[in-house]
């Protein structure tokens, strides 16, 4: 729960003064500590200007109240007040988020503020010696969970926030194409599995509130007010799926496809019940699903690690999964409703590892989920008797998926350009180079067989630091810089996006997207971070409407096939 090792201060400072001379001149002090001493009666509030100060020392003094600008010391971990005449404290002490230590012996405090119990760092609370008008919950110095919990469980909640709004997307249709006026919306969104939301990781957030009956109903006026066509969920357990999630979106007219993680298959049925997949839910008014699949990363690791160890030492330790689904649009309305057969659509949702330490392997999982979705809409052109003309294109693509990536990630430069080096550094200096070989070798073979060329290098061939890894799909971000979230997953020590949705150009134009949650809120509140009363998750769902579009002239050319290596079901 600590965001950063906690030093103690040492008892056994040597002091320092500032001369009348520096004072006068405002020279900036920029002391880690600061002790004052001398039976004070009051404190300046320039002291609780000085928001670099991480330990504060006022024992031993007659202060009896403090200011409620004491909340500006937000670097603080060390204070002690022990030995005062202090009869309350401001509600603003609990703005001290990073305090580890609070030391209050022996003062005339008749309560403590419900916001105490936001210091969800403290390692030690010492309280004894004050004539409190009521009990609290026996603790220990050293272990001041049970007063926190107490204090925090019984905060008053914040207002609930205002609606997030929709943006209008106002970019222009791709040349050769038309928007149709059919329109369908797709949810992307990480609810986090119960059993990773614990009081360890998110002390923040009231006890009643992080309880997953809490949390998931919750989740799921979320999902039946927003009231989107597609549903891509993450961190999804088994058993949540199949007693609540199923039966519940079934009823609201929804079909699904779920999977669960690799390990869950060496597990006896009662721990494999709680280990957490993937779901794609679909209005069966709107779509028929013609295929789904099933990508296994460890298990794709295992087929393609010759002359890439890494692949079984980093890559196959880690059983994450994606998911996909082939739907026909069903109840087409306006031009649509004229063309041969009705459209298709790829919608894929995923799941990447989250270890900031293995962005090599974000990367190769990534790389195997984009050969597979190639090779996916491939065969369904070909099943399907589309027109390979647009190659890939020509059934569109919606990616959805917790990538565990920031934007300027080799992940998301990759998705985003279709094209990744060698080199960069995000692959660790890892030994990949069997596998990239073999990637770009597949390419160059697709490009010169989509070109009428002749052969390709041999996929075997040796790697050159110039190569890049590309992949065929032209793919848009719906949340891109001209509109991009300030987070999509917000805790109190990690703010940033790593929640997406991708669409191929052409078929596919981004109408409308959600937007965050109130900012003006989130400051007012003093927000640590998610879940919170009000969010059940430490993701937002990222919602984004599309349309449609119909070509109106042929563009850009096919690219070949590869062999399959998921799990397909009909």
């Amino acid at each position: 729960m600590h965001s950063k090792k906690y030093e103690p201060p040492d008892l056994r400072k040597a002091s320092s003064f500032q001369t009348r001379e520096d004072a006068l001149a405002k020279k900036t002090c920029q002391w880690k500590s600061l002790e004052i001493y001398g039976k004070v009666l009051t404190v300046s509030n320039e002291v609780f200007g000085m928001n670099h100060l991480t330990s504060l020392h006022m024992a031993n003094n007659r202060i009896s109240h403090l200011p409620s600008c004491v909340g500006n010391l937000r670097s603080l971990e060390f204070l002690d007040l022990s030995n005062n005449v202090l009869e309350d404290l401001p509600k603003e002490i609990g703005d001290l988020l990073n305090l580890r230590e609070l030391h209050l012996r022996h003062n005339q405090l008749r309560e403590l503020p419900f916001e105490v119990g936001r210091l969800f760092q403290l390692s030690k609370l010492s309280i004894e010696g004050n004539p409190f008008n009521q009990e609290y919950p026996s603790a220990h110095p050293s272990d001041p969970q049970p007063i926190l919990l107490y204090l925090l469980d019984n905060l008053q909640v914040a207002p609930q926030p205002p609606p997030r709004q929709w943006t209008r997307v106002h970019s222009l249709t791709e040349t050769g194409f038309t928007g149709s006026g059919e329109r369908f919306s797709v949810m992307s969104y990480n609810v986090l599995s119960d059993k990773y939301a614990t009081r360890q990781l998110y002390g923040y957030c009231p006890s009643w509130s992080l309880i997953w009956s809490f949390r998931r109903d919750l989740i799921f006026k979320e999902l039946s007010q927003t009231n989107a066509d597609i549903i891509s969920l993450q961190e999804v357990e088994t058993v949540e799926f199949q007693n609540f999630f199923q039966p519940k979106l079934t009823v609201l007219g929804y079909d699904h496809i779920f999977s669960v993680k690799s390990r869950a298959k060496t597990m006896p049925e009662s721990e494999a019940r709680h280990v957490d997949g993937c779901a794609i839910f679909f209005k069966r008014n709107r779509f028929r699903m013609i295929h789904r699949y099933t990508m296994e990363f460890n298990q794709m690791a295992a087929q393609h690690s010759k002359g890439a160890p890494d692949m079984l030492n980093r890559v196959m330790t880690k059983d994450n999964i994606g998911i996909a689904a082939l739907l026909e649009v069903k109840g087409l309305s306006g031009t649509l409703r004229s063309t041969p057969s009705p459209p298709d659509i790829l919608v894929a949702n995923v799941h990447i590892t989250w270890d900031p330490e293995f962005r090599d392997v974000k990367l190769i999982q990534t790389f195997m989920m984009m050969r597979e979705l190639e090779t996916i809409v491939h065969e369904a052109i070909q099943e399907r008797q589309r027109n390979p003309a647009l190659g890939v294109r020509e059934i569109p693509l919606v990616l959805c998926g917790d990538l565990n990536s920031l934007p300027k990630s080799g992940v998301v430069e990759y998705l985003d350009k279709g094209e990744v080096p060698t080199n960069h550094s995000d692959f660790l200096n890892k030994f990949y180079d069997g596998y990239l070989a073999r990637l770009i070798g597949e390419s160059k073979q697709t490009e010169k067989t989509s070109s009428g060329g002749g052969k390709a290098a041999p996929s075997g061939s040796s790697l050159s630091s110039a190569e890049k890894i590309t992949h065929s799909f032209n793919l848009s971000r719906v949340y891109d810089k001209d509109f991009e979230l300030p987070f999509t997953n917000m805790t109190h020590d990690f703010t940033g996006v790593i929640d997406y949705i991708f669409h191929t150009t052409g078929f596919l134009q981004a109408r409308h997207l959600l937007g965050p949650p109130d900012p003006q809120w989130l400051e007012d509140n003093r927000i640590v971070g998610f879940p919170h009363p009000h969010f059940p998750s430490d993701h937002i769902p990222l919602v984004a409407e599309f349309e449609l579009c119909i070509k109106t002239n042929s563009s850009a050319s096919g690219a070949g096939g590869r062999p399959s290596s998921r799990n397909r079901q009909s």
